[in-house]
C-alpha cells in the first residue's frame, strides 16, 4: 500500500514539474520584460507547452536590445 502511495506522489510531481518547466523557462528569459512577459507567463500557464512553443519561434533571440557590433580596440599612438 504504501509503495503504491509514494509512486502515485512521484508521479504527480513529475506531472507538476512538466507543467512548470515552461514557466520557469520563460521567467529566466532575456528575450522579453515587463508586460509583454507577464502575458507570456499568463499564457504559459493556461496552455503550457504550447505557449511555449510560440514564444520561442515568435520572439527573436536578441530579445529587446540587439546586441551592437564590437569595435576593435584602439591603438595608442607612440
Amino acid at each position: 500500500m504504501a509503495k503504491l502511495i509514494m509512486s502515485e506522489l512521484i508521479l504527480l510531481f513529475i506531472g507538476v514539474c512538466a507543467y512548470l518547466a515552461p514557466f520557469a523557462m520563460i521567467l529566466n528569459s532575456k528575450r522579453t520584460k515587463g508586460h509583454e512577459k507577464n502575458g507570456w507567463l499568463l499564457g504559459t500557464l493556461l496552455f503550457s507547452w504550447l505557449a511555449l512553443l510560440l514564444y520561442f519561434s515568435m520572439i527573436p533571440k536578441e530579445g529587446i536590445h540587439p546586441h551592437k557590433p564590437r569595435r576593435g580596440k584602439r591603438r595608442s599612438r607612440r
